[in-house]
């Protein structure tokens, strides 16, 4: 398995150990255009720094991610991801993604709920 190089990108898509896209964009855009991209695949791997609710909802929906890999994940993202068979590996698991100053929920989060 090909190690997460968060500081080379914010998402990457990999099939097998082959990376077939990448992205050093923040928030939901670049998981939106990734899986817009590459609809129609399935069994895919996402090296992605923070996995939320809103994040995993877009993921299952898309039927083309299998497995995730994250600095971290929400607790209810890792719940909805094992609830709906994507593996996740996540290296820290939080109770819920915060925005960037950390003085609230982030917004997808909270939508998401």
């Amino acid at each position: 398995m090909l190690i997460p190089d968060f500081t080379r990108y914010s998402l990457a898509l990999l099939e097998g150990e082959m990376l077939i896209y990448e992205s050093c964009g923040g928030g939901l855009r670049p998981l939106w255009d990734a899986l817009e991209k590459f609809q129609g695949k399935s069994g895919l791997i996402l090296h992605d720094k923070v996995i939320g609710l809103a994040a995993a909802r877009l993921i299952v929906d898309s039927g083309v991610i299998a497995e995730i890999v994250t600095r971290v994940a929400s607790l209810p993202a890792k719940k909805f991801l094992e609830n709906n068979g994507v593996a996740l590996r996540a290296f820290h698991v939080a109770a819920n993604i915060l925005t960037r100053d950390q003085s609230a929920v982030c917004p997808g989060e909270v939508i998401a709920l």
